[in-house]
């Protein structure tokens, strides 16, 4: 949050053995550098296309040279930014809105195919009793199933979606919804499945979903599910504006 934007970025899982940071995972360095940059670089009266300019520079920089090609070695992040000057949100990859009620959201494409597939993976290994809820919330087979695929997914970044990992993000890729008739604003990460007014709401149908099938192969399918020991399936930030 600054006087002029406030943001929901969301690091992306890694899936390369590739670090960038000794501190930090890949995602939540990029997260950093994008935070930076609306903090620090990016001026008030900015479009989305300054801000994909300026988050891809500084993003890049990590690198030996500007990537051309996206793969699975680059960091990446998604990012939903409120410009209070533009009364517009941003989007840049799958980060949830909700306007007045109304929700936003371009989630990355195949995310609903490889969800279902993990799924019916999951589900043939109960059946079989090769498995039980327990062991895979300690390894979770059923993304071992899909994760050629997320890598592929990976490759299209920028291409097919778009996301900040340090290559040029075409401008049809990303989206912006006029808020300067709105009244209230929620910016999130994915890590809801449904998206409520309040945070409290939104908790609550987390949870719900949660105790009811931890795995996430049922009616609300995931990449993954909630492993031993974790609070969710993802990560997950709430904020809600107020004009």
């Amino acid at each position: 949050m600054t006087d002029d934007f406030v943001a929901v970025i969301d690091g992306s899982t890694s899936k390369t053995d590739v670090r960038y940071s000794l501190d930090v995972s890949n995602g939540q360095l990029c997260m950093q550098i994008v935070s930076r940059v609306i903090a620090e670089e990016l001026p008030a009266d900015a479009t989305i296309h300054d801000f994909c300019r300026l988050a891809a520079e500084a993003v890049s920089t990590y690198y030996p040279e500007k990537p051309q090609k996206a793969d699975n070695n680059l960091m990446a992040a998604s990012a939903v930014v409120l410009s209070m000057k533009r009364r517009e949100v941003w989007f840049v990859g799958d980060c949830l809105c909700l306007v007045d009620g109304t929700l936003y959201e371009y989630p990355k494409p195949e995310e609903e195919i490889n969800a279902s597939k993990r799924a019916e993976c999951i589900k043939k290994m109960l059946q079989e009793g090769r498995v039980t809820v327990d062991e895979l919330r300690e390894h979770d087979y059923g993304r071992d199933s899909i994760k050629n695929e997320l890598r592929s997914c990976c490759e299209r970044q920028n291409k097919e979606y778009a996301v900040i990992n340090g290559m040029d993000i075409p401008e049809h890729l990303v989206h912006v919804v006029s808020v300067a008739d709105a009244k209230e604003v929620v910016l999130a990460s994915d890590g809801y499945p449904i998206l409520k007014g309040t945070l409290e709401g939104s908790e609550r149908e987390l949870e719900r979903i949660i105790n009811d099938d931890p795995l996430f192969i049922d009616k609300y399918k995931a990449t993954k599910c909630v492993m031993k020991g974790y609070k969710s399936f993802d990560d997950r930030t709430y904020i809600r504006i107020k004009f």
